[in-house]
């Protein structure tokens, strides 16, 4: 079938819901006749002050603009999550839009001269890149919504089947109505392109947030997509096709790390110290598109791993190095050859039995004495390449240069990203707090120069090529106009490199490790399995913003790691049922008269044990977007600073209670009342208090009490906190 009768179809579909009313305020109407001319006419009155319409680009004169996705009207109409309407009844699935996408470049297809000249006359090569139309604010030059392009795609786990929402134009994590662990598989898309090498050029292609030195780096920028047919380029037939291999090896890691933990070769070589299978696949489903790379689901998002029918142990090490109660594996100058921490708490007896050494008082001296066997246990994350095959151009071009692919550790803030964090630290947080606000600043995947993981056998990844995780833009030329930038933000999940954690110590999506002298990403460096990662990282104040949730208040005060972006008395399982992460939060008990606060306690703590019992739940993170972290960042950094508590200090106090109230609550209206003041906007109330003493419970080892020194209790909103110590009266300040 011809691409224009596919256009015809989508075009057929969409007109009757909507569809065709709308772009008929444009000028474009896609039930003509002769479709083909109609879309590749000049629009004359494209009306941009039409919701969704305002940045598309200013340049943009027609409904399909040869090679120009971000020119093309009815691409942008179907592409961007912020075209939406009541009068739209139904959205483009992800097939409709890929074949918008290729009409778009096959309109008039190219011939491979002019695919030269448009090159330079440098060399070409078959690429492949993970791909978003995104709008203006989130794009590589931020002038218009345009297509963002990078050669590191990031897909996450889970344990249901992917969930397209056509009006988001993207994918959803939760299940509605499932409130615990069920987490959906989020997919990443691919496409194949003729691109050519160029050195960093901000206002030709990019990338974004440009780095210094970037000017000299070499990027692989797009210049045609590839597809299959006869329309793509004039003179070829294409047959094009995508191959994915994916790998895991965190157990084999361990081994060749720890030596001596009961196994070797050829045994480590075989499936699961490394498995290839059950980690992600391209799609068949009609309605994606052809590159659309689904995390293959599992009933958990961890299991007890077997080897020969039997239960798969390691032996742990005596004296081995610990954080917290897991087991440490230490980097070699900073490189990460192996997870950095391994679940080491469910000891297995000789009779097969297993002691959960959790319930030992403890449990931190059983596991750094070692000496026993315990539990391996595995996760579905892994790490790639994404290569193209085009035997039909394999001739005219020779180099294919694959993509970099992560599937990675579920994001408990879908919703928000690393870099609209990071731009807004940047940007908007005033210079007051700007300097101490982290503890460690969200940095973005795609800020890192890493070449990719140059371990994986088989796959042509070269030691120079360290801008793979970069975002880049289509060549431009000239110039534009700008377009403006207050679209809402997207609330779709992202899997482009800059809505990922970078590799710091050791990372959430990916780690890095040094080969030959040459540093590059690797996933096997993670926690093993990856929940490991999910409570260290989020116990020290929220040490990967966007995605691993702020749990420092949800354990027993720990004077290096204040609470950064608290997590609301709901969230953290205080009020109702629903802890994010399984462990409920703390709560005031009386033990011999003295009020004291009563923890989990962290070392007791096992995320691995919580996954396998499917405690985890997305259902209340997943619904805080980006402004309401920024939000709440900027509250308990406020906090800190009208209490005079200056950031060496900010670890002498916890945070014991954090939610929002309404106005009409009992205790905001006294407040109110006694400070003449009346609060309006968002309204926080924190309880915050000075501790004193921790000590495990007697009774209960899990658990931790510690003993409260002074109380503070706080109304907050962006401009003013109503503040009352211990059973004081209640005074105002300013923000």
């Amino acid at each position: 079938m011809a691409l224009i009768d596919e256009v015809k179809q989508v075009c057929s579909r969409l007109a009757s819901v909507g569809w065709r009313d709308l772009l008929l305020q444009h000028g474009l109407d896609i039930t003509a006749t002769n479709l083909q001319q109609e879309l590749i006419k000049e629009l004359p009155a494209i009306n941009r002050q039409i919701a969704g319409f305002e940045d598309f680009a200013f340049e943009g004169k027609r409904a399909i603009e040869a090679g120009n996705p971000s020119r093309s009207l009815l691409f942008h109409a179907l592409a961007s999550p912020n075209v939406v309407s009541e009068n739209l009844s139904a959205y483009p699935t992800l097939a409709e839009l890929e074949i918008i996408e290729n009409f778009v470049y096959g309109v008039q297809p190219p011939s491979m001269q002019d695919l030269q000249v448009l090159a330079r006359r440098q060399m070409l090569a078959i690429t492949v890149f993970a791909s978003e139309y995104r709008p203006a604010s989130e794009t590589v030059q931020r002038q218009h919504a345009d297509m963002c392009f990078s050669r590191t795609g990031v897909a996450r786990v889970g344990t249901a089947q992917p969930l397209y929402n056509g009006k988001l134009r993207g994918f959803l994590p939760t299940v509605e109505g499932d409130l615990k662990e069920t987490f959906r598989v989020l997919p990443a898309r691919y496409s194949a392109y003729i691109a050519v090498q160029r050195t960093g050029n901000f206002q030709s292609f990019g990338p974004l947030r440009f780095q210094n030195g970037d000017n000299t780096r070499l990027f692989w920028v797009p210049l045609h997509k590839l597809f299959n047919g006869t329309e793509c380029i004039r003179g070829f037939d294409l047959q094009v096709a995508l191959n994915a291999h994916h790998v895991n090896q965190k157990l084999r890691r361990i081994h060749l790390a720890l030596k001596n933990a009961g196994w070797n070769e050829p045994d480590i070589s075989n499936p699961p110290f490394i498995f290839t299978e059950g980690i992600a696949e391209f799609t068949t489903d009609s309605d994606f598109s052809t590159g659309l790379l689904v995390p293959v689901v599992h009933p958990n998002l961890v299991e007890a791993a077997t080897y020969q029918g039997k239960l798969l142990t390691f032996k742990v090490p005596p004296n081995s190095p610990i954080l917290s109660s897991s087991l440490s594996i230490p980097p070699v100058m900073n490189a990460r050859h192996a997870p950095e921490y391994v679940h080491a708490r469910h000891k297995i007896l000789p009779n097969g039995q297993q002691e959960n050494l959790n319930d030992k008082k403890n449990v931190e001296a059983v596991v750094r004495a070692g000496g026993y066997n315990a539990q391996h246990y595995l996760d579905f994350t892994g790490d790639g390449s994404i290569q193209a095959i085009c035997p039909e151009l394999a001739v005219a071009i020779p180099r294919n240069v694959p993509a970099y692919s992560l599937v990675s550790a579920p994001d408990f803030f879908p919703s928000c990203d690393q870099r609209e964090l990071l731009e807004w630290t940047e940007q908007s947080v005033p210079s007051r707090l700007r300097q101490n606000l982290w503890e460690v600043p969200p940095e973005t995947l795609s800020d890192n120069r890493f070449a990719p993981n140059l371990q994986l056998e088989n796959v042509d990844f070269r030691a120079e090529d360290k801008t793979v995780t970069a975002i880049v833009s289509l060549p431009r030329q000239g110039s534009v106009q700008q377009r403006p930038l207050n679209g809402s933000p997207t609330i779709r999940q992202a899997y482009l490199p800059d809505a990922a954690a970078g590799v710091f110590a050791p990372g959430w999506d990916v780690s890095f490790d040094r080969t030959n002298q040459v540093e590059h990403l690797a996933s096997y460096g993670l926690g093993s399995p990856f929940p490991e990662d999910s409570k260290l990282c989020a116990a020290l104040s929220t040490f990967w913003p966007a995605v691993a949730p702020d749990a420092a208040r949800t354990f027993q005060p720990n004077p290096m790691w204040p609470t950064v972006s608290p997590l609301t008395d709901p969230e953290i399982g205080q009020v109702g049922n629903l802890p994010w992460d399984g462990i409920v939060g703390p709560r005031r008990v009386t033990r011999d008269g003295t009020e004291l606060i009563e923890y989990s306690d962290f070392a007791h703590a096992d995320y691995v044990e919580n996954s396998l019992q499917k405690k985890f739940s997305l259902s209340l993170t997943a619904k805080v977007d980006v402004r309401e972290y920024e939000a709440r960042v900027l509250a308990m950094a406020n906090v800190y600073q009208v209490l005079g508590i200056v950031p060496d200090d900010r670890g002498k106090w916890s945070v014991f209670s954090f939610q929002t109230v309404q106005p009409t609550n009992s205790e905001l209206q006294q407040a109110q009342t006694q400070t003449s003041t009346r609060l309006a906007g968002n309204i926080y109330r924190f309880e915050i208090y000075r501790y004193g003493d921790t000590f495990l419970d007697p009774g209960n080892s899990r658990k931790r009490l510690v003993k409260i020194e002074e109380t503070v209790t706080l109304f907050v909103t962006a401009v003013n906190i109503l503040l009352k110590r211990d059973n004081g009266t209640w005074s105002r300040r300013s923000v």
